[in-house]
């Protein structure tokens, strides 16, 4: 009988990578018709969940540090990589967009669309310029508090949040799929004038030129990340919080302001976020 210590099950974040992973498989071979090289994704996503599987057989503690830091922080990398790969797999299912209703929507409760007129009725540069670097700290904030978990060496609490992150980020990647949204950045004129020669505006859009993916507007993933940091960060590092919820505020004005979302994305997404953050801690002691 082989001895149970050698084993080094997978982590509560592999499971979710895996569940997302079988998911998407699945529903690439189900749509097949309406999806281009769908078989390069259902065998990389089967390949990689076979490479997560074939952890479990490697001895605890046995990995070198620089090949344990990659187990450690694989998961966490995985937003970017997945968030890059989502946009064909929004138009297997349904095949349209629902940027209409959430206009129509926005219309009823706001008596009009927040991502234009925000920009109108706060025009000062420095505002503008507030706003976009909320909004581009959102790369720093995936990563942020992650990181000073890691360094301070309580891996339990790292762990935990990267956890969290990802659920939050795999749940609006599958929700994307049944209700694919542009969001504004893609319907509406993008902000011009004054506004648009301040450094991280110019900054801003450049990332985006290269790294948006359309159809993943509704619930704002930025948003919904950014706050389920921000809730962390008041749990385990109070000094991170201090730091990063000013940022965290600023990331959902500014991704409205910035006409990178609808109102209701930021809203949705914050929702989103809160109800994670109520259930992750049970379902991370449930996968351990």
């Amino acid at each position: 009988m082989s001895d149970p210590n050698i084993v080094n099950l997978l982590l509560p974040s592999d499971w979710i990578t895996i569940v997302y992973l079988a998911i998407t498989g699945v529903f690439a071979c189900i749509f097949r018709k309406n999806l281009r090289w769908w078989g390069i994704y259902v065998i990389g996503h089967t390949g990689v969940i076979c490479s997560l599987l074939s952890l479990t057989f490697i001895p605890e503690n046995s990995l070198p540090p620089p090949l344990q830091i990659l187990r450690d922080w694989y998961p966490i990398t995985t937003i970017p990589i997945f968030y890059l790969e989502i946009p064909p797999l929004t138009q297997m299912v349904l095949r349209t967009y629902f940027d209409d209703k959430i206009i129509e929507w926005e219309g009823r409760l706001f008596n009009g669309q927040p991502s234009m007129y925000l920009s109108a009725r706060f025009s000062a540069r420095w505002f503008s310029e507030l706003a976009h670097l909320c909004y581009f700290s959102y790369y720093l904030i995936v990563f942020g508090l992650a990181g000073v978990l890691y360094f301070q060496g309580r891996h339990e609490a790292f762990h935990e949040v990267v956890f969290a992150e990802i659920l939050t980020f795999n749940l609006c990647l599958i929700w994307y799929i049944f209700m694919p949204v542009m969001g504004p950045r893609y319907k509406f004129e993008k902000i011009s004038g004054p506004l648009a020669h301040g450094f991280f505006f110019k900054l801003t859009h450049i990332i985006l030129s290269g790294a948006s993916s359309k159809g993943t507007a509704f619930p704002s993933s930025h948003c919904a990340i950014g706050v389920i940091v921000v809730l962390y960060a008041a749990r385990y590092h109070p000094m991170a919080f201090t730091v990063l919820c000013p940022f965290g505020v600023g990331l959902v004005v500014g991704t409205v302001y910035g006409r990178f979302h609808y109102a209701l994305d930021t809203i949705v997404g914050t929702i989103l976020a809160v109800v994670v953050f109520g259930v992750a801690p049970h379902l991370y002691r449930l996968l351990l």
